[in-house]
């Protein structure tokens, strides 16, 4: 999809077939995808019904997706999104609402059936600035759904009640210091005290896992037994490669469209060269599968693989190699990179994935939509750009930028799937619906029927 694209309308034949892929070209190639899930529209609404009963998603996620123009598939998921900060000001106002009835759904599920008071519990850190406007936005975001918000900070002893903390744009944030007494979480003393009713986590445990919740009683939202320091993507991908396969057939599109190749090598040291080929064989695999389903679609582009680390977030530790023999040959500063994560947390396992390219780009630049829900609503999203990666790069990375993506702009009531928008929407938003069920499917795999 080029910028152009964005303003261009066609019309869809809305056929009820599998979709043949019979050219590359990318609005066409999105415009069949959502002619075919328009016709089967109301037996996909069906299907995420009996998925989110059976597993619940999280209260939110978002989620990372690439379009490579004969494939749409999510690249990573995160439990605990930091970036309401990018989601634009439409959806801003938008949102909350949404974000009331799933809070007061979740909440329910946990025996609070009129949660009043949240507590947001954020990242450990207090001077990335950027992370602090997201955090500004979300608290904004929970008060306007009609909350009494507080921010309790776990990681730092020493912070007086009542800090107040600044956003890269000045915007102030009041925190104060979370205690535990008899099993409740608190913050502030005496007329000031606050006892929330629900926890809101924004912390996805990359800089490490406070103890301290575990002693929590009120429900924790999303939950803190899914961070990165229990949370692995391959996980996540296994789940999320089940659904789309069962919403492909529902939908009758070739499944391998939706899917991404994914296998977990666990027990890795590249440092110490424990694991490599391991890791090169699975490289070795992928590729070969990859290759061989290029073949039979005609397909000419170059498979590759990212190897990633399997536990972690910030587009660290992640390589893209073509050759399994790239992996067998890694110089000493490419080990060095894939050894430590976030906060220099070791690397000791990987997930080796087939490699999706960007056909996204906005001003010449590798783009990829992000996608934000609360449950499996659509609530928020943007375009991650960058000016220093290619098509095949992870764009998570130094040099990125954010552009607006408005969910608001993506909703279209018409009948026939004929706007730019309302493709984004049926596509885009199907995939990333599909990745939030596949988290709340790791959910109920890691707590059971509470999660």
């Amino acid at each position: 999809m080029t910028e152009s694209d964005l303003s261009k309308t066609t019309k869809a034949s809305g056929k009820k077939r599998p979709i043949d892929l019979d050219t590359h070209d990318h609005f066409e190639f999105k415009k069949k995808l959502a002619a075919q899930i328009k016709s089967r529209e109301s037996e996909i609404r069906e299907w995420y019904s009996l998925r989110a009963k059976e597993a619940p998603p999280p209260i939110y996620s978002s989620v990372d997706l690439r379009d490579s123009g004969y494939k749409i598939a999510p690249v990573d998921s995160n439990l605990y999104p930091a970036g309401f900060n990018n989601i634009c000001a439409e959806d801003n106002r938008t949102a909350p609402p949404i974000f009331r009835e799933h809070l007061k759904t979740r909440a329910a599920r946990h025996g609070v059936n009129d949660p009043k008071r949240i507590l947001i519990i954020p990242e450990f850190h207090t001077t990335n600035l950027y992370y602090l406007e997201n955090l500004h936005y979300l608290k904004t975001l929970v008060e306007t759904a009609g909350f009494e918000v507080r921010v309790g900070w776990i990681s730092d002893p020493e912070i007086a009640p009542g800090t107040i903390l600044k956003s890269v744009t000045e915007k102030e944030i009041a925190v104060t210091p979370l205690r535990v007494e008899n099993g409740k979480a608190v913050v502030g003393t005496g007329a000031d005290t606050f006892l929330p009713d629900v926890i809101l986590l924004n912390n996805d445990f990359s800089g490490g896992y406070p103890p301290v919740l575990d002693q929590i009683t009120q429900p924790i939202l999303p939950s803190h037994r899914l961070g990165w320091h229990t949370r692995k993507k391959s996980e996540h991908f296994r789940h999320y490669n089940r659904l789309a396969k069962e919403f492909a057939e529902v939908a009758g599109i070739d499944s391998w469209i939706f899917t991404i190749e994914t296998e977990e090598v666990a027990e890795v040291n590249f440092n110490d060269d424990i694991g490599i080929d391991r890791v090169a064989a699975a490289a070795e695999g992928i590729l070969a599968r990859t290759r061989e389903a290029f073949v039979s679609r005609g397909i000419t582009t170059e498979p590759f693989v990212f190897v990633k680390n399997n536990a972690g977030t910030y587009g660290m530790g992640i390589m893209v190699v073509h050759s399994a023999e790239e992996i067998r040959t890694m110089n000493r500063r490419a080990k060095n990179k894939m050894s430590v994560g976030k906060n220099k947390r070791a690397i000791d396992g990987v997930a080796v994935q087939e490699g999706i390219p960007t056909a996204t780009l906005v001003d010449r630049l590798a783009s990829e939509p992000v996608i934000y829900l609360f449950g499996c609503e659509l609530i928020g999203g943007f375009l991650r750009t960058n000016t220093e990666r290619g098509i095949e790069e992870n764009l998570n990375s130094q040099g990125m930028v954010f552009r607006k993506l408005c969910m608001s702009d993506l909703r279209d009531d018409s009948d026939e799937p004929t706007a730019e928008e309302t493709l984004l929407e049926l596509v885009y938003g199907s995939v990333a619906r599909i990745s939030a069920l596949a988290t709340g499917l790791e959910l109920k795999e890691r707590l059971g029927p509470q999660a």
